[in-house]
Order: C-alpha cells, then sequence, then structure tokens
C-alpha cells in the first residue's frame, strides 16, 4: 500500500523516537547509576523502566495512526469501485 510523506515521516520519527528514547533512557540511568549516591540503583531502574515504557508508548500512538491511515484509504479504495 502507497504511503504519503507525511505517513513516512511519521513511520520516522516513531521508530527514531523508540530507538532515541530507549539509548537516551539507557544513558541517564547508567549516569545515575555512576553517581554513586544513596539509592541510585532503584532510581535508575524506575528512570529505565519508566523511560523504555514512555518511549514504546509514543511509539504504538505513531504507528497506530499510520494504521488507521491505512485502513481510512482501504475503505475509501471499496468505495470508488
Amino acid at each position: 500500500m502507497k504511503r504519503t510523506s507525511i505517513e513516512k515521516l511519521i513511520l520516522a520519527i516513531a521508530w527514531i523516537g523508540l530507538v532515541g528514547g530507549i539509548l537516551f533512557t539507557f544513558l541517564v540511568s547508567k549516569g545515575i547509576i555512576e553517581s554513586n549516591q544513596e539509592m541510585c540503583v532503584p532510581q535508575a531502574a524506575v528512570t529505565f523502566i519508566g523511560g523504555v515504557a514512555a518511549s514504546v508508548v509514543g511509539w504504538a500512538l505513531l504507528i497506530q495512526i499510520v494504521r488507521i491511515s491505512d485502513k481510512l484509504r482501504k475503505i475509501e479504495n471499496q468505495l470508488d469501485k
């Protein structure tokens, strides 16, 4: 199925956001652990889990937008026939 340039851009943003968000969260968590402060490991774990969850939710929302657009285009094509 052909996609518009906006849909391709949304897909690129979704994948870059997912990978970049996980990497950024990993680096932040690593920095928290390296700070050697009290209770840094639980704080790093919560930060990592929260960051990964936020990245996955953002990715899923953007992918869902593209899927809805695909379904709408499919319905439009069926109505045109």
